[in-house]
């Protein structure tokens, strides 16, 4: 039994040593603030985190696919109220969003 315990501490010790400080898979608002000082995001209801800037993304030919809510006080850092939110339907990972005749995309933060 002290051997299983002993395996199990150190494989969860790697794996911590692993994470790059919190920085691995998806971002958190906090985390993707911290790597950008002036992010443009959007922070959807279930916590995930959108950035605007690759400009790949702006390159793609996207098209809107369903309507997934609008933006709220205090979900996005740079777009008003009311903006509306789409997904993309040949990107998942890509948000399109439209206000005052304007269209960005944003693209699902993540560390590497």
């Amino acid at each position: 039994m002290k051997k299983v315990i002993t395996v199990v501490l150190i494989t969860i010790l790697i794996l911590m040593g692993c994470n790059d400080h919190g920085y691995g898979g998806l971002l958190n608002r906090s985390q993707v603030e911290k790597l950008y000082d002036d992010a443009d995001l959007i922070e959807l209801e279930d916590g995930t985190v959108y950035i605007n800037g690759p400009e790949w993304i702006e390159e793609q030919k996207l098209t809107k696919g369903d309507k997934i809510g609008i933006v709220e006080e205090g979900m996005a850092t740079k777009l008003p109220e009311g903006a509306i939110i789409y997904e993309s339907k040949e990107s998942q990972p890509i948000l399109i969003v439209e206000y005052q005749g304007e269209t960005k995309r944003y693209l699902l933060a993540s560390g590497e």
